[in-house]
């Protein structure tokens, strides 16, 4: 029989097929065994940081020590940085930073974020397991970037529970703190394993009406009811409900509505949020909104004053490759696939903006019993506990292992971008 003339190439591209494979794998446990090994550091570095309980825009000692960490890990660290002034008042965001650890050569661009604020009853959302899971990934990724091409930054992202007022993550993406980013990555603390990845795009409006103050039972005539304005304007919203696609949330309060009862208000307020799935919906409900502030306008007398806000929260983009590959690891770390589940509940955040800009993925973990609320006392203390923390190590394994598949597997992420760039064309239709 002859034999194939192609054979002994054959056997130099299998002979380094398996090399790589081999590569890979040996690297692979070598990003887990470093995490392994920084968590017994990291452990102390949550505990003080969820003692540190430091809210948004005031997360100094939370950042110096983090910052410090990423600082012996090896990472280049940079604070202080610079960010729109209108957003941030001084145009820096002083709790904020940027570490970046380059790689043996050029590539693509992994980015973690970690965000460290606390509410008034300290970490109650468990920030400080979402910033020490991405410090024990970055350590990780630490132990292979010499022989990896590419680069990993980690982003300090503070005030995330204020998102909406624009001083966490949107200041920074306008400050250009993630341009350049392949993929993003982050986790979140929950009562459940889910890489379920919606949130809903919000804006806000806030409408005020002007109108005649006079004596309600003189000479009412001669006024000019601001709080008609108002009532006006809740009552054509209400009458927009039954033509909105279910996801659209409208909720909004009255501030101001006026004085003592035998006046004519002259000044009356509403507040509005407008919510949906894409941010599309969510801007044409917000328009509708606004027109009818203007009915309100008109059919009162009274004079609108309103500007559109300087921020608004966009909603997610969820690549399913980016979570089939994270959601691979997790299986491969001993999550099993009935631990997971999808929310019933959807809320917003400035994360986003990150998400709609960036393929992104936040990775959800489990750290207290299903039904346990975040923000709530109970959530703050399994965000200190010891089964916590054996979820906060599975999740930092899975974003290294998934990340550094960005750094080294071209075929998948080109896979995520294709697909974020695929879906986000589709939003809204």
């Amino acid at each position: 029989m002859r034999k194939s003339r192609f054979s002994p190439l054959l056997s130099v591209l299998l002979l380094l097929f398996v090399c790589a494979a081999g590569s890979a794998s040996a690297d692979q446990k070598k990003i887990t065994a470093a995490i392994d090994e920084a968590s017994k550091s990291c452990r102390g570095v949550s505990q003080q940081i969820w003692e540190f309980k430091e809210t948004g825009q005031q997360e100094f000692k939370s950042s110096a020590l983090l910052k410090e960490e990423l600082t012996k890990l090896g990472y280049s660290v940079t604070g202080d940085l610079k960010v729109p002034e209108d957003l941030v008042k001084g145009g820096v965001a002083k709790t904020a930073f940027k570490a970046e650890m380059v790689g043996k050569g050029p590539g693509p661009t992994v980015t973690i974020m970690l965000e460290y604020d606390a509410l008034a009853n300290g970490h109650a959302c468990g920030h400080n397991l979402i910033a020490t899971s991405g410090l024990m990934a970055a350590a990780g990724l630490a132990k292979v970037m010499k022989d990896t091409p590419g680069r990993v930054w980690v982003i300090g992202t503070p005030d995330e529970e204020r998102g909406s007022m624009g001083g966490g993550k949107v200041a920074l993406l306008e400050g250009g703190y993630f341009d350049g980013s392949d993929v993003v990555f982050i986790t979140h603390g929950s009562d459940r394993w889910s890489l379920d990845q919606r949130l809903l795009a919000m804006k806000r409006a806030t409408f005020t009406f002007k109108g005649k103050s006079a004596h309600a039972a003189a000479a009412p005539h001669k006024g000019i009811n601001a709080l008609r304005g108002v009532l006006l304007t809740f009552n054509c919203v209400d009458s927009l409900r039954e033509h909105l696609r279910q996801d659209v949330r409208i909720h909004g309060v009255i501030p101001k509505g006026g004085g003592p009862v035998n006046v004519v208000p002259d000044l009356a307020q509403a507040e509005f949020a407008c919510r949906a799935l894409d941010t599309i919906t969510m801007e044409n409900a917000y328009q509708k909104i606004v027109n009818c502030a203007k009915a309100g306008e008109l059919g009162t007398g009274a004079t609108l004053e309103f500007k559109e806000p300087r921020v608004a929260l966009k909603a997610a983009i969820s690549v399913p490759p980016l979570l089939e590959d994270v959601q691979a690891h997790l299986k491969a770390l001993g999550v099993s696939n009935d631990q997971f589940k999808d929310f019933d509940e959807l809320a917003s955040s400035d994360l986003g903006m990150v998400s709609y800009t960036y393929p992104t993925v936040n990775v959800w973990f489990k750290i207290a019993p299903e039904g346990t609320a975040l923000h709530s006392d109970a959530f703050r203390e399994a965000a200190n506990s010891d089964e916590g923390w054996k979820s906060t190590v599975v999740v930092a394994k899975a974003v290294a292992l998934s990340a550094y598949d960005m750094l080294t597997k071209p075929e998948k992420r080109k896979a995520v971008q294709e697909s974020f760039q695929a879906i986000k064309a589709k939003e809204g239709k």
